[in-house]
Formats: structure tokens, C-alpha cells, sequence
């Protein structure tokens, strides 16, 4: 069994991996402009651009099928003028998972690209039905992309001090994270994101993720948890079903979707994150 560490000690590697994947802060900066910015929309521009591997990305993305303009853009004020400054966060944000998302944890047994599909389908879902909910589709886009990035945090660490014993999913995932490291990837993941400068009420929600008088109290956690579920289950058809009926889920209660529109905004989502996959394999 590996040594636990304590908190204080784990936020010492929490800040040498925030350092490595520092420009995940520009999704929390840009997240507090795009709420702010009113007209000045210099200001959003000259924070993706502080940053030249997302503009690349960004730019690149905004020429790809996935948007179908035939004008290309040069830069990212041309991109951005294309796209929608609306769709600026969520640029950014698949710019960063491809960054971020797409490497293979190897202490959970979980394949890069698994791992990608997983976290852009929860961002996407969330975002979407966000919307029916009357919730802010931002908040949602970025609890459901960052949601497991504890995962990373701990990967990291253990592969760092050569500990190789993996997560063989016979016991709760928290709990052999507790025994690895002392802390769940829930609560490393909330660190990660305070040490980025993100609201302290994401940070909370991430931490809590898992708590049942959380999410009920909580629509956007409730949503959260239930779009976790479908994500865990598109590649087994009878589950995925069961989880599709009324009444499967308490936020089912919430979206008032029927079983045939339910399955309908799955196969919609899982399109778009496969479009999206394409697009980022070409930036």
C-alpha cells in the first residue's frame, strides 16, 4: 500500500501539476470576462491570445468542417468574429481537453481516447439540457468537462513516485484512491481548480459531486451525476436503455424529456463529441 499523504503535502504536487497544465486557468479567466465583457470584446481576444498553442488550436478549429464556413480564419479575432463570441468558452475548452484530456491514466486502466469521450460527452450533455433547465450552459459545460480531472492529478502523482498498483475496479474508486493517496480525485480535483482561480462555488460543486443531499439539492450536480451515468453506459445498449426510462434518474424529473427524446439528445451528443474528435486529431 502507498503512503497517504497529507493534505498539505498533496497540495504541494497539486501545484506542480497546476503548473504543468497552468493554461487550464485561462477557462476560469475567460469564463469571468465572457460573463463581464459587455462590448469590449478586445478583451476576451487578448486573453486566448496570451496563450499561442490554444490560438493555434483554436484558429484550426474554427477552419475545420466542424463549423463548415468556407472563409478561413487568419487569427483569433477572425475566428472568433466567425464563430460567435458566445462560443468562445467552449472553444477554449476543446482546445484545452485535447491538451489536458487526452492521455491515458494509466493507474485507473482508462485509454486517452476513452477518457476524452468520457469527459466531452458529460461537458456537451450537461450543456445542452442546461439550457431546458434555465441553468447557466457555461457553469454546466465546464463542471461536466472538469469533473474528473482529479483523475489526472492522482495519475500523475503515482506515476511520478513509481507506484504501480492500479485501480483494478474490484473496490470503489474512492476508496482505492484513499488507500493510494489519502485523498479522493473528487477532492483533488477541487484543489487543482482553486490553485486555476476558479469560482469557489465550482470548486465546492466538483468536491461534492458525489454527495446524494448535494445533488438533490443541487439541479446541476443532479444532472451531473446523471449525465456521468449515461457516459459510463453508451457502449452497453441494455443498460444505457434502463437508464433511459422514466424514473430511472431524479434528474429525469427535471428534464421532463420522454424515453424516445432522451435517447434521441444521446445520439446527437455522441455525434457532435465524434465530430469534434475528428476535428482535434487535425489541429
Amino acid at each position: 500500500m502507498a503512503n497517504k499523504q497529507t493534505e498539505s503535502d498533496f497540495l504541494e504536487a497539486v501545484k506542480s501539476i497546476g503548473e504543468l497544465h497552468g493554461n487550464m486557468a485561462v477557462l476560469s479567466k475567460l469564463d469571468a470576462v465572457l460573463k463581464n465583457y459587455e462590448n469590449d470584446i478586445s478583451e476576451p481576444e487578448r486573453l486566448i491570445q496570451s496563450d499561442g498553442a490554444i490560438s493555434g488550436t483554436i484558429v484550426q478549429l474554427s477552419n475545420s468542417p466542424l463549423y463548415g464556413f468556407n472563409d478561413k480564419s487568419e487569427n483569433i479575432a477572425s475566428a472568433l468574429q466567425k464563430i460567435g463570441y458566445n462560443q468562445a468558452l467552449k472553444l477554449v475548452g476543446m482546445a484545452l481537453s485535447k491538451q489536458v484530456f487526452m492521455q491515458d491514466l494509466e493507474s485507473y486502466g482508462i485509454s486517452a481516447d476513452s477518457y476524452w469521450r468520457y469527459s466531452y460527452f458529460v461537458a456537451v450533455f450537461m450543456e445542452r439540457q442546461a439550457k431546458i433547465l434555465g441553468i447557466n450552459s457555461d457553469d454546466a459545460y465546464l463542471l461536466g468537462l472538469l469533473h474528473s480531472i482529479g483523475r489526472v492529478v492522482i495519475n500523475e502523482i503515482l506515476i511520478a513516485r513509481e507506484i504501480e498498483i492500479f485501480w483494478d475496479r474490484f473496490i470503489k474508486e474512492q476508496e482505492w484512491e484513499m488507500m493510494m493517496i489519502g485523498l479522493t480525485n473528487e477532492k483533488a480535483g477541487a484543489l487543482l481548480l482553486k490553485l486555476w482561480d476558479f469560482p469557489p462555488e465550482t470548486c465546492q460543486r466538483l468536491e461534492n459531486q458525489n454527495s446524494k443531499q448535494a445533488q438533490a439539492a443541487d439541479p446541476l450536480l443532479s444532472l451531473l451525476d446523471y449525465s456521468r451515468s449515461l457516459a459510463l453506459q453508451l457502449i452497453d445498449p441494455g443498460r444505457l436503455a434502463a437508464l433511459c426510462k422514466t424514473g430511472s434518474h431524479p434528474a429525469q424529473r427535471l428534464l421532463r424529456l420522454s424515453e424516445k427524446e432522451l435517447r434521441t439528445c444521446i445520439a446527437e451528443t455522441e455525434a457532435h463529441v465524434e465530430e469534434v474528435h475528428n476535428s482535434l486529431k487535425d489541429c
